[in-house]
């Protein structure tokens, strides 16, 4: 039998290609003249030497874009308005145009050597198809391919295929469809040199081998990879330390935001929940403002503790921001939990950019008393990147398709604007900076090297300290402890079977080597982890009472960042944060 059957994934959806395209120097040189000299289409012709219908219909599409109108007095002229003289006189370049169309995207993605194929340039079988014996490939042990891996392939795949101008925008989850299959080769045509249009050099050489060996290649599995590095800015400013700080940033966020906004907590208050009722009721007013402009918000919940409490609570809000008329369908609150611990903001910034917010800041609960710490992300490269990691978060919820789909779009433009953004002159004060974002199992590893590379210092801020307080959190800050002046662990509750007896223990027993302090107030809800000058890592984990899911590596999500100064600058604004918060109390 010279035929081998492959394992592989069809992935069939809609997608959304756009075109792009910029102004010729006709236009331009349109624009430049009815600012300098207005005046009528015939006097345009005179002027620039151009036939008449190029002239009707430049200033055409000048007026379509709200670039020039029409003066009646003190007789009718063509000339630029407030917007087209604005964008000559900063500078700035004029506004792109675009036009989109849907396209049928079908492909084949096969698990050997991990090639994509168009779905008509090979020959496929289903499953219940195959034939009792023969040259089969198994299906790889681990995860099954999902609308998001396969989002991501096909973006790849696709960026070759479409038009000059063109890029795929996004591709509609809600209408897509993946069933496994296998790929039907015949090992003749590989032996004459014909190869699927398209295959990898990783496939032929495996196929080549089965022809040499008679031995059947294996499936690729889904290896789990290192977190990226990314390059990015930061300014002092995009880190946030304190309780009101937050609720502020999240007023200026939202309020800033023209389309879309994204907020994942862990918990969702109840309405009837009176514990600083006037900030959170700040934080509600935000949202409903926003609506009321026409901003979608996306609003998820986390915890998988009491999910019917915090689905009820939910609910509420999404009818309490939806009270109004003219706000329904502006209001997309997710009444299942995503089982994620982390802490999302994302809005657009109403500039074409975004930011994202990420800590330990629980949004849609939180009194906005304790001290939380989160990092913003507005540069393309990185805010891309933490948009990436909500969209797999929330993509297990299968009513939140309308969500997965907006967010997926509005890192795709990121992405397409990230050169624009990226070349942009850097905010004064910021620094260039190394991000890594972390998945639940790499929040252990890397704390166990900071104590082991810190050359000054080594400080970390828990909520709690719990049950696994000595082997996550002490023994790594007493190796550090060994060689460092200044290690210190803060925290403000104790978890689970540990007493204050026991943590009395654990500081006498590290004395000298570890500072243990309870700060029981103001609350300490922040998370983070610093060393020497440069290296902080802000996240959603309790590092002195939780560990690590394996099984769910989007349970807990960090941020690494190094850059010069970072961890001064965190640690500064900590203690200041604590000595602030703690006469704000007292005032109240």
């Amino acid at each position: 039998m010279s035929k081998i059957y492959i394992p592989a994934w069809h992935y069939r959806a809609p997608g959304l290609v756009q075109r792009v395209w910029g102004w010729s120097p006709i236009e331009e040189m349109v624009l430049l003249t009815l600012d300098a000299t207005p005046g009528t289409i015939d006097e345009l012709v005179s002027s620039l030497k151009i036939p008449r219908q190029v002239a009707a219909s430049t200033v055409a599409r000048l007026m379509q874009f709200g670039l020039i109108e029409v003066r009646m007095a003190p007789r009718p002229v063509l000339s630029t308005n407030i917007v087209g003289r604005e964008f000559i006189r900063s500078g700035r370049a004029l506004p792109e145009r675009s036009a989109e169309r849907e396209i049928g995207i079908s492909v084949i993605y096969e698990k050997v050597g991990e090639s994509v194929f168009r779905y008509r340039d090979v020959d496929t079988i289903s499953v219940g198809r195959l034939p009792a014996a023969g040259k089969i490939v198994a299906f790889p042990v681990g995860p099954a391919e999902t609308d998001y891996s396969m989002m991501q392939r096909v973006t790849e795949f696709m960026s070759g295929m479409l038009r000059p101008g063109e890029w795929l925008r996004g591709i509609q989850a809600n209408s897509s469809y993946l069933e496994r299959k296998f790929l039907e080769i015949d090992l003749n045509d590989v032996k004459d040199g014909m190869s699927p249009p398209g295959a990898s050099e990783k496939l032929i050489e495996a196929l080549r081998s089965t022809i040499r060996t008679g031995i059947l290649p294996k499936a690729a599995s889904s290896a789990s990879e290192e977190p990226a590095t990314i390059s990015t800015e930061v300014c002092p400013d995009q880190i946030v330390v304190g309780s009101l700080q937050q609720l502020e940033r999240f007023e200026q966020i939202v309020k800033a935001a023209t389309s879309h906004v994204f907020v994942l907590s862990t918990f969702v208050a109840s309405q009837n929940d009176e514990r600083c009722k006037e900030n959170r009721d700040r934080l509600w007013r935000a949202l409903d403002d926003a609506c009321q402009r026409g901003v979608k918000c996306h609003l998820f919940f986390g915890t998988s503790i009491d999910v019917p409490k915090h689905t009820a609570a939910m609910h509420e809000l999404g009818e309490r921001l939806s009270a109004i008329r003219r706000t329904r369908g502006y209001v997309l609150a997710h009444r299942d939990s995503v089982d994620s611990h982390a802490k999302f903001l994302v809005a657009d910034d109403g500039k074409g950019g975004a930011i994202v917010s990420m800590g330990s800041c629980n949004w849609l609960s939180s009194p906005f008393s304790a001290v939380e710490v989160s990092v913003e992300l507005t540069e393309a490269n990185a805010a891309g990147a933490a948009m990436d990691v909500m969209h797999s978060i929330i993509a297990k919820i299968s009513t939140a398709g309308q969500s997965i789909e907006a967010l997926q779009f509005m890192a795709a433009e990121l992405r397409r604007n990230r050169s624009r953004l990226s070349t942009s002159t850097p905010s004064p004060g910021s620094v260039r900076t190394a991000m890594r974002i972390l998945h639940a199992s790499d929040h252990n590893r890397l704390l166990r090297i900071a104590a082991h590379d810190a050359k000054t210092r080594f400080i970390c801020c828990t909520n709690r300290v719990g049950a696994n307080m000595v082997p996550a959190l002490f023994d790594p800050a007493e190796v550090a402890g060994q060689r460092l002046d200044e290690v210190m662990i803060y925290y403000s509750r104790r978890g689970g079977p540990v007493k204050r007896s026991h943590v009395a223990e654990h500081r006498k027993r590290m004395q000298g080597q570890v500072d243990l302090h309870g700060v029981p107030e103001p609350q300490l809800h922040a998370k983070f982890l610093a060393w020497d000058n440069d290296q902080i890592v802000v996240s959603s984990l309790n590092w002195g009472s939780q560990s690590a899911d394996t099984d769910n590596p989007m349970d807990e999500i960090g941020l690494f960042l190094e850059g010069p100064g970072l961890a001064t600058t965190l640690l500064e604004k900590f203690q200041s944060a604590i000595r602030r918060v703690t006469q704000e109390n007292l005032g109240n």
